[in-house]
């Protein structure tokens, strides 16, 4: 178990730092924490963040960041939304109500895989700098979903939609939480069985050398890309369900979380490593922590944010000290 957790660093520390994390809200609000509807309330709340966590995963494993995922998640939503609520009515049936939100879904996931091709090819053939491109674009979907809207929510859903995103499947898995799992798989499925994961790393280690190896470096890219914008839109079209609307500006304080849960799982944009066990984990902590906030009613929910940052903050602190993985450490390996 030493050699293990010698050679998993961040695996170790997100532990050490989930069983302080549950003492700390089992000793102060241990009669709220550990309630079922409090333990359901939480399996519904991290999946629409958890699903886009995952897929801005795969842009950190490659060395790239995404700045635009959310802004394209929203658009791609208040579209999505204006087409439901303009094909359903409430003559219809549940079985015709069903056809149109998956056909929403649908036109979600394809501007989903539009905005990560067009992010994917500002970087790799037009050599923009990720971060730049990324926050451009997130400009310009975040223009078109205020010149859609004017700023205000899409209302007039189906109630079937809230309905489903509320629901239980088998009876005690929540649906939200069903996506996130098959989510979840696939993405293991990508990273550890496939060739297409195996590759990643070796672009997020080294671009240059995956080239030699004759790598297709800027199609997988453009692929980590289009996956981020696909997992993204999926996880806002649950927060769609949640907030029964959408609007330009939901989700924008997931942008600092997801990466937040990523830094802590030591999925760092330096690329090239990063386990989705400890993503996994990351999600659950952060989770605890947020409702755990939320326990104390004499806090603002706002402190959250600070805790966020401090968190962020001591995470990449602790992560230059962590012998053979700090990132630091990693970088001084690179350039040897």
């Amino acid at each position: 178990m030493r050699k293990y957790f010698e050679k998993n660093r961040y695996t170790e520390m997100l532990l050490i730092l989930l069983a302080v994390v549950l003492v700390f809200f089992s000793v102060t609000q241990g009669s709220k924490l550990w309630r079922i509807d409090m333990i359901r309330g939480m399996a519904m709340q991290f999946p629409e963040y958890g699903l886009i966590t995952l897929g801005l995963m795969f842009c950190f494993i490659s060395g790239n960041i995404d700045m635009s995922f959310i802004a394209l998640g929203d658009f791609a939503a208040i579209i999505a939304v204006r087409y439901i609520v303009a094909h359903t009515d409430e003559t219809m049936g549940n079985g015709a109500i069903g056809t149109v939100i998956l056909t929403g879904i649908l036109i979600s996931v394809v501007i989903g895989i539009f905005g990560g091709l067009i992010n994917g090819i500002l970087i790799t053939f037009l050599k923009i700098p990720p971060v730049m491109a990324t926050i451009a674009m997130s400009l310009v979907w975040q223009g078109f979903s205020t010149a859609l809207t004017r700023g205000d929510a899409v209302t007039g859903l189906p109630t079937l939609y809230s309905e489903i995103g509320h629901s239980n499947v088998f009876g005690f898995i929540p649906f939200p939480l069903l996506i996130f799992i098959i989510g979840f798989v696939i993405a293991l499925f990508l990273l550890k069985r496939t060739t297409y994961g195996e590759k990643l790393y070796m672009i997020g280690t080294n671009q240059k050398a995956a080239a030699f190896s004759a790598v297709n470096t800027k199609l997988l890219i453009i692929v980590s890309f289009v996956l981020c914008a696909v997992y993204s839109n999926i996880g806002c079209m649950i927060m769609v369900s949640t907030m029964s609307s959408a609007k330009a500006d939901y989700g924008s304080s997931y942008l600092m979380r997801c990466i937040l849960i990523l830094v802590l799982a030591g999925v760092l944009p330096d690329g090239g490593y990063g386990k989705i066990s400890d993503v996994l984990l990351a999600i659950i902590i952060v989770q605890i922590i947020s409702s755990g906030v939320n326990l104390f009613p004499q806090l603002n929910t706002y402190y959250a944010s600070l805790i966020w940052g401090g968190l962020l903050l001591i995470v990449l602190i602790l992560s230059t000290r962590m012998t053979g993985e700090g990132f630091f450490k990693r970088r001084a390996k690179k350039a040897g």
